[in-house]
């Protein structure tokens, strides 16, 4: 029996070594390696949760796998040390874990569930003017899926160039071609993710105290070269919405504030993640708020069971859009959930899921699809190209 107890999150402090060979020279990608194998190794240190699977056929042992997957949030992470022994890169980092809660399932942890994150407009273009940093808007999605890579249970996809706010003053919410309002995604489909993440940035803004204009040209001087002074606090606030990707539906949203100092000259191009730009206070916060807002989607959606959509069927064999990427193997169960669409008095759509109780067994697992078998005929089952199988 195995009893599982949600505990609140606990933060303790781990030091922690990773390694990575130094490959033509390259010390940044060694680094680079090295400090995500010292963050597992710190992970791994805090908390574990350690499964084992036996199948005994005949009195002879015929599987013995041993999983270890690791329950930790790793932040604040500082190196301590550096150095380079026979090409290999060894880091010693102090690191911050967060020791989380068990999932209901935690099998669900060793799939990784697509995630694609879209476009993140600007609520008012003009705030990103000083410095020139306009780019924000897809650069700041990219990155935010850069840092959930570091997620053992999602695959995030990088959808920066598409747009799916309609409306930044309203979003999430849009009209729909006849007038009413949804909070539904209807391109969602088109994304291939598990689920989507849009946002919208509601604030770049300079913090400019309230009061009278500047009493005379000396006190402004003053007041720009004094760095530490509140004129120089910059805004950043960003509103994240995630949908079900196979339904549309929003699921989640919520809004990640920081500020800090921007010093650059107003009429400087510095640009959104340049090298200038992280080197300010205000690119430190950003940075900050960057990783904040990928713990909060990990913690969201990494115990949610995989799920993902079928691309045909012929006879007893039905094909899914999902692999060994996703960490499906051959001889893993999914149930099948047949798409029902319905149109109310106003032509609109809604889809609602129903089970089929109908089991899909894997029997080859490519990269990117899978191919399994049901007891029956898919024809008779009436299982048809985008209905959807989720892991048991």
């Amino acid at each position: 029996m195995t009893l599982l107890i949600a505990l609140p999150a606990e933060a303790i402090q781990v030091e922690a070594e990773g390694r990575a060979l130094v490959i033509n020279g390259d010390i940044r990608s060694a680094r680079e390696q090295a400090i995500a194998d010292a963050r597992q190794a710190a992970s791994l240190q805090a908390a574990a949760y350690i499964s084992t699977t036996q199948e005994i056929r005949d009195g002879v042992l015929e599987v013995d796998d041993m999983k270890i997957q690791t329950f930790g949030s790793v932040s604040e992470v500082e190196v301590l040390d550096e150095r380079i022994e026979n090409k290999m890169l060894i880091v010693r980092i102090n690191a911050e874990v967060t020791e989380d809660a068990f999932c209901p399932s935690p099998r669900a942890l060793n799939y990784r569930k697509r995630v694609a994150l879209t476009l993140f407009p600007l609520s008012d273009p003009a705030q990103a003017s000083s410095g020139t940093l306009g780019e924000i808007q897809s650069r700041l999605p990219s990155l935010l899926a850069s840092q959930l890579q570091q997620s053992r249970a999602i695959e995030p996809l990088d959808f920066s160039g598409n747009n799916l706010v309609q409306n930044t003053a309203t979003a999430p919410t849009h009209q729909l071609p006849e007038g009413s309002l949804s909070n539904a995604l209807n391109a969602s489909d088109q994304l291939n993710g598990q689920f989507i993440v849009s946002g919208v940035i509601r604030d770049m803004s300079m913090r400019m105290p309230a009061g009278p204009g500047e009493p005379n040209i000396l006190n402004h001087w003053y007041n720009e070269a004094d760095y530490k002074s509140q004129r120089h606090l910059r805004n950043l606030a960003v509103e994240l919405f995630v949908y079900d990707g196979l339904s549309g539906q929003l699921l989640e949203r919520k809004l990640f504030t920081t500020r800090g100092r921007w010093t650059r000259p107003t009429e400087e191009r510095t640009g959104f993640g340049s090298a200038l730009f992280w080197q300010q206070d205000y690119g430190r916060q950003v940075k900050s708020l960057i990783e904040s807002a990928g713990t909060w989607l990990d913690e969201q959606l990494r115990c949610e069971p995989l799920a993902t959509r079928i691309s045909r069927s012929s006879g007893d064999q039905v094909w899914i859009e999902a692999g060994s990427a996703q960490g499906l193997k051959t001889g893993d169960n999914l149930s099948i959930l047949r798409r029902m669409t319905f149109y109310d008095d106003q032509m609109r759509a809604y889809s609602e899921l129903n089970e089929t109780r109908i089991n899909l067994k894997l029997e080859q697992v490519q990269p990117g699809f899978s191919r399994g078998r049901i007891v029956g005929d898919s024809l008779s089952h009436n299982i048809q190209r985008d209905d959807i199988a989720v892991l048991r």
